[in-house]
């Protein structure tokens, strides 16, 4: 009996904590699982709908007429070449650029390499939009400060280069994916095991051919899973197409969702933008498919053993200052010169090819009449409380599905780590597109979601939290168990832990994590283009987009001068906010 009185009120007291924790993670998983799984929903109902309006939506509107109509159009078909092409070819170029970066920063006695690492991903602070508005002012075959130049100097009766066309195309997103790619690649080389290249060397081998027999085949299995992650990065790609492409005649599935959608001479036709968005997401869906089957089976390329070792570093000799001067130019294409660009049309009073009369017109005018404009303290503010909830929202919904994820037995763990994955086989544009017919529907019963800033800081929260886990859960697996446990054992709450074991020790992982979706945030154009509704949730993204559209071309440089310089200030902030108690090795 005393065994009894002592062992029943223990167990009692332990049930409702148990089914708390289970209530809760529960409770992770229904929300994800809803966020993730009814925009796919409607996606794909509202592919088969007759209805004018989503949210004239109902089954009896259903048929395949929207799939034999885009479908079977040869317009269609062009589009998805297109698509390929530009997705394949600007992998293909970014891909090149960043392994040669990596390996000379990595591999090589390249001089300034702090510069090139520290140079390369600050080059996210340049959004692919401006990017191309500032190769657009230099190589348009009409306005272009280049073929002016060229054409003056050589006699030229055509301009020599036309950034409207696919090689532009590709030429812009690649440099805008070698960022991404870098810090992919570079990890793997560091942490590659030296040992074959040295036998290479010793028994003769010439470092070409070290560095294609040896070192490229180590490496394939990690250049193909960062070839397959930024090809679907690139298939989303909506900015640099939207740009270049559209006055050109020369649509991707991405920017053709949109003229489907923002037609001047029709009335929007949803079912069949969901269609031609069915056929992007099966593209997208397969590239995750391949990327998750390389990662899975990357034990089988094993290239870091737990012997101590130095990577071998590969004397350039009289080619080092070459080198340097390569690593320097992708960093002035990329964004010393479209800065400079910008900046420069941003004091003109109208478009004119750099001289001395054009530096004798500057002043700040441009910049005078953007802070005098009604409208431009209600989008810098929308900006701002979107970039900081969707930034904060990421980490926070990341950080608790990654807690679930590595820290519990819940049953459905892995299922919640795949539908929180979900997302990134989601082109943004699809994905934007999809929340207008949940936000319609749900507009119904009078919450007035669609159009709202709400809407859309839920749609990229949705969208980036791929990412965001990603990262978290690396770091969540290398906090030991024991610093919980003895919170736990000193009576410490959950929710204490969380604040005094989880946050410090994770600080730079939430720091990374918030940096990078904010560049994105601010750069994305393709989701507020698709929610926004009306002027008065208009996010600087879309301010941008209808500027340029309407020929305000200095208004544009004023503005993305300021906004690549207050990016920059932001993310040089937060990296010593994030990283600042870390400390050099000496």
């Amino acid at each position: 009996m005393a065994v009894t009185t002592v062992n029943l009120p223990t167990a009692m007291l332990r049930l409702p904590r148990i089914r708390t924790a289970t209530i809760w993670h529960f409770l992770v998983f229904v929300i994800v699982f809803v966020a993730v799984v009814t925009p796919l929903l409607f996606l794909v109902l509202g592919s088969f709908s007759q209805a004018r309006m989503p949210s004239d939506f109902s089954l009896s509107t259903l048929s395949v007429a929207n799939y034999v109509k885009v479908w079977g159009d040869p317009g269609t078909r062009a589009t998805f070449s297109n698509t390929l092409w530009f997705a394949g070819g600007s992998t293909l170029v970014g891909l090149v650029i960043a392994s040669s970066l990596a390996w000379l920063v990595e591999r090589t006695n390249i001089p300034g390499k702090i510069w090139i690492y520290a140079g390369v991903p600050m080059t996210l602070a340049m959004p692919g939009m401006l990017q191309s508005m500032a190769w657009v002012l230099l190589a348009s075959p009409r306005i272009g400060f280049i073929n002016k130049a060229a054409m003056g100097v050589f006699g030229l009766s055509e301009a020599p280069i036309n950034i409207y066309s696919m090689g532009g195309m590709i030429f812009i997103e690649g440099l805008r994916t070698v960022p991404t790619a870098f810090l992919m690649l570079v990890p793997l080389l560091r942490s590659m095991d030296p040992t074959l290249e040295e036998a290479a060397a010793m028994s003769g081998a010439r470092p070409t051919s070290t560095l294609r027999k040896i070192t490229m085949s180590l490496m394939l299995p990690g250049l193909i899973a960062v070839m397959i992650y930024q090809f679907t990065s690139a298939l989303e790609g909506f900015e640099v197409p939207g740009i270049l492409g559209m006055p050109a005649g020369i649509y991707v599935l991405s920017t053709k969702i949109y003229t489907v959608l923002h037609s001047s001479s029709a009335l929007p036709s949803y079912g069949e933008a969901n269609s031609l968005a069915m056929l992007y997401l099966l593209v997208a869906v397969i590239g995750t498919y391949f990327y998750s089957r390389v990662i899975a089976k990357s034990e089988r390329f094993t290239i870091v053993t737990g012997k101590g070792y130095r990577p071998r570093v590969a004397a350039l000799g009289k080619w080092r200052w070459v080198a340097f001067g390569l690593a320097m130019l992708y960093l002035l294409l990329s964004t010393i010169i479209p800065f400079l660009v910008l900046a420069y049309v941003s004091f003109l009073p109208y478009l004119q090819v750099p001289s001395a009369k054009a530096f004798a017109s500057m002043s700040w005018a441009n910049y005078d009449s953007i802070f005098q404009t009604e409208s431009i303290g209600r989008i810098l503010w929308n900006t701002v409380v979107m970039t900081f909830w969707v930034s904060t929202g990421v980490v926070v919904v990341s950080f608790i599905i990654s807690f679930v994820v590595v820290r519990t037995k819940f049953w459905g763990r892995r299922l919640l780590d795949q539908l929180a994955f979900l997302p990134h086989a989601i082109p943004g544009i699809v994905m934007g597109l999809a929340m207008l017919w949940i936000f319609l529907q749900v507009d119904k019963f009078g919450f007035s979601l669609f159009g709202s800033l709400t809407s859309i800081i839920i749609a990229f929260i949705v969208g980036y939290m791929a990412y965001g886990t990603r990262v978290i859960n690396a770091a969540v697996l290398q906090i030991h168990k024991d610093l919980e446990e003895a919170a736990k054992v000193s009576g410490a709450p959950q929710w204490r832990i969380f604040m005094r074991i989880f946050t410090p020790l994770l600080l730079p992982a939430f720091a990374g994590v918030w940096i990078w979706t904010m560049l994105h945030v601010v750069r994305a154009a393709g989701k507020p283009l698709i929610l926004t509704n009306g002027p008065d949730n208009q996010v600087l993204a879309v301010a941008i987009w209808n500027m340029w559209d309407q020929g305000y071309t200095e208004a544009v440089g004023a503005i993305g001068t300021m906004l690549m310089i207050a990016l920059l200030g932001i993310t040089l902030l937060i990296r010593l906010i994030g990283f600042g108690r870390k400390t050099s090795p000496q």
